[in-house]
């Protein structure tokens, strides 16, 4: 786990430089830090507007039905778009463009519930 982890943290710089020089080479230096900029504005407004949504729905359902658990999965989502956008680069700034988009964000919210289930399952009740 500690390896995968190590790779990602490696991987994920290196693949969002080599896509800024990318960018830079075909766009040029100026529009590839005004796009980089622009999707961190555009991504921070989209996430605190997805939050307050996402909140909103959270408190509606826990006044009415009880803790909605079921939420927690896009709010967990949320939150990882949202330090995405903090993160400058581009690849970071579309998965967090991305993962505010509600019905994304819900199919990504329901594969990583039922990945985690199963791996608890694994663990704690081995076959």
């Amino acid at each position: 786990m500690l390896k995968r982890l190590f790779l990602i943290f490696l991987a994920v710089p290196l693949v969002e430089l080599i896509l800024i020089f990318v960018l830079a080479h075909f766009l040029g230096w100026m529009w590839t830090i005004a796009l980089t900029v622009a999707s961190s504005v555009l991504g921070a407004y989209l996430g605190s507007r997805s939050w307050r949504g996402w909140w909103d729905r959270v408190r509606d359902e826990w006044s009415q039905e009880g803790f909605p658990v079921h939420r927690l999965g896009e709010g967990a989502i949320l939150l990882t778009a949202m330090a995405f956008m903090i993160t400058p680069g581009p690849l970071t700034g579309i998965l967090g463009i991305l993962f505010t988009i509600p019905a994304i964000r819900e199919r990504v919210s329901r594969l990583l519930v039922r990945w985690i289930g199963r791996r608890v399952l694994e663990r704690f009740w081995p076959s």
